[in-house]
């Protein structure tokens, strides 16, 4: 039966047709408030269809939707005592309810599936009576009303699938979309998903182990492919972090039965598996609604995405300004051994302003590496992800439902009505390599309708998290105790100058690069602030082969070359420099200023050597200089005025 446009329900009426029947929808079907809908058969909304539904439906099959879908009042219910295997599907991959019930029947009742890449997105309760909702593959649920989580779970469950490492290695960081009994336990909510699209309703509950070697162990499948000896997961790394201020011993240790809170992170290592990743599978009642998190000053804490969808990062800063500025994902890089000094791996970092990854072995790196997977974190939190955050201030952590948003991990493509005013935003990525090839990546963004300066800003500026021995950073506020992996400014101006650190502990080629940019055509100049030259990051990389030490005012990132760019030094035109052929170098001083201090350095950068006392203000000043022929670079300072200039040594 196909259903001509503008057709509305506004009394009770059933439909019923032959069991090979179909209700197709190719104008407007508008389900008033009030009234009460029966569809016997599967329901069709076609690519021409307007489905509105204010009113009361029930259906006792499946529902297809390649149109467009609203409603903002009524409930629909998939409800069914034949039908044990309902689909939510179609091409426009996204359904929209008020009310959402499921309750489904049959003897050896399973539920509603919902289709890989689907949103299901309600605006009010979901219902989960009887019969379970399967959302397969990467398909997702967003309720948006605001406030608590008023859902209603008798007798029905949620299942969804996330991946994980394989490896018996490497931790995850994980939070659980699902609850039972308002918490999470590992037991009786998350299960082996090796079988997931073969038996989707009915998943094998993982096992546990503990002890030598603590690895765990694979699933077992028979030659059609199901799990018939679920994987085991070791339980000596199952974690979470409580309240604390950064210590190891804060780390509490979890078992197969341990509570967790929606919104609570932990750890996990993967079960010894061959293959990219492995897959799980949550099964409870959605996490929906407002949780919260207290937390004082200077405290750290493993929180997560706590629902059935990916968590707007942005959306979730702002809502928590005041008490956090950014998101810290943990990345291994690659660990092969359960001996703490033997972890390999850092933290990725997200906030307004952008994503950076860890510093971590360079071809590990997408972007950098030939191979290289690990990417910046992005604007959206995928289901089931775990972070750490540092409070800047005592306060409470608050997730939302308004922070939910629908993106697909495995897709860049926009989803959910996704903002894009990161189109006017531009970006710069300096990478820094040091000798053992760890790779440090900065991120500067200017951000033209952002608050964000050159000064401190919360949310747009984040600290670096696990510093290396050897590192680059942005310097903010003149103050190189704070180092800085993100720094976001306002509108672009080819006259900014951003300092930026280097701390070197190992002697060997350091590398500063630039790695990628986004939205951004202007040159790129690496500027070294004493030697008063610049390098042209955007042509080439640049190497430096400095002594071990501390660099916080060295180099700046800047987009004119040294020729343009201005450094007083006026009251010092009248000086000279030069070498006199006698292992000397002469510093004639004719109007007697008060030069604060001399510095030598070789072609590369070297310090060689620095004059600071018995200076004064003498007419003619005399340094012995018995090093090598060649050119070098005479630095003198007074208050006000600094010059440099260059002299052959023969």
């Amino acid at each position: 039966m196909n259903l001509k446009p503008t057709l509305m329900f506004c009394v009770c009426i059933c439909v019923s047709y032959l069991a090979s029947a179909q209700v197709i929808n190719t104008g407007q079907l508008k389900i008033t408030p009030n009234s009460v809908v029966y569809f016997q058969d599967e329901y069709t909304n076609t690519a021409t269809g307007n489905h509105v539904s204010d009113g009361n439906l029930y259906l006792n099959n499946s529902f297809i939707n390649h149109g467009l879908t609203s409603a903002s009042n009524g409930t629909t219910y998939f409800k069914s005592d034949t039908n044990n295997f309902l689909n939510i599907s179609g091409n426009s991959e996204v359904v929209n309810f008020h009310n959402l019930e499921i309750n489904i029947t049959p003897e050896g009742l399973k539920g509603v599936s919902v289709a890989d890449n689907f949103l299901v997105q309600i605006t009010n309760n979901l219902n989960l009576i009887s019969g379970d909702m399967r959302l397969t593959g990467e398909s997702q649920l967003v309720q948006e009303h605001s406030g608590l989580n008023n859902n209603t779970v008798v007798a029905g469950k949620l299942l969804l699938d996330q991946q994980g490492t394989v490896s018996p290695y490497q931790y995850d960081y994980w939070s659980s979309p699902v609850n039972n009994s308002g918490v999470f336990r590992f037991q009786g909510g998350k299960f082996d998903g090796v079988d997931s699209t073969i038996n989707p309703f009915n998943p094998t509950q993982i096992l546990f182990n503990s002890g030598s070697p603590y690895n765990g162990l694979p699933s077992v499948t028979d030659g059609s492919g199901n799990v018939t000896t679920a994987l085991t997961i070791n339980k000596r790394w199952l974690y979470k972090y409580a309240r604390g201020t950064g210590s190891y011993a804060e780390w509490i240790a979890l078992n197969s039965t341990s509570i967790l809170n929606p919104g609570e992170g932990y750890t996990m290592k993967g079960p010894n598996a061959s293959g990219a990743n492995q897959n799980y599978v949550f099964y409870g009642a959605p996490n929906n609604g407002d949780y919260q998190f207290p937390i004082s000053g200077g405290e750290s804490i493993l929180l997560g995405n706590p629902y059935p969808s990916a968590l707007d990062a942005d959306d979730f800063i702002n809502d928590n300004i005041a008490v956090l500025n950014a998101l810290h994902f943990w990345v291994d890089g690659g660990s092969t051994s359960h001996v703490l000094s033997d972890y390999l791996g850092g933290y990725a970092i997200r906030n307004l302003t952008g994503g950076t990854p860890p510093s971590i072995a360079s071809p590990l790196i997408a972007g950098i590496g030939n191979s290289g997977t690990v990417t910046a974190p992005s604007q959206y939190v995928p289901i089931g992800k775990g972070f750490f955050i540092d409070a800047t201030d005592s306060g409470t952590i608050v997730f939302k439902n308004s922070q939910r948003f629908f993106k697909l991990e495995s897709s860049s493509r926009p989803q959910n009505s996704e903002k894009n005013l990161e189109d006017e935003n531009q970006y710069i990525r300096i990478g820094y390599e040091d000798p053992e090839g760890f790779h440090r990546q900065l991120l500067l963004g200017f951000l033209p309708n952002s608050s964000a300066d050159e000064n401190y800003n919360s949310g747009y500026d984040a600290l670096q998290y696990m510093s290396r021995a050897d590192d680059l950073f942005f310097i903010i506020e003149n103050n190189p105790s704070n180092r800085y992996a993100i720094q976001g400014v306002s509108r672009f101006s080819d006259t900014l100058e951003f300092p930026v650190g280097l701390i070197i502990s190992e002697s060997g080629s350091h590398h500063i690069m630039l790695d990628a940019v986004e939205n951004f055509n202007h040159t790129i100049y690496l500027k070294d602030n004493l030697l008063e030259t610049t390098y042209n990051l955007t042509e080439e990389n640049f190497e430096i082969n400095l002594p071990v030490g501390e660099y916080p005012s060295r180099y700046s990132i800047v987009f004119q070359p040294a020729e343009t760019l201005s450094v007083p030094q006026k009251e010092l035109d009248n000086t000279m420099v030069f070498y006199n052929g006698l292992e000397e170098i002469i510093v004639s001083n004719p109007n007697n200023l008060e030069i604060t201090s001399i510095d030598i350095y070789n072609i590369i950068g070297q310090q060689l050597l620095s004059v600071s006392e018995n200076i004064g203000s003498q007419p003619k000043i005399t340094i012995p200089f018995t090093h090598s022929n060649g050119v070098y670079l005479v630095v003198l300072k007074t208050n006000n005025a600094q010059k440099s200039t260059k002299i052959l040594k023969y």
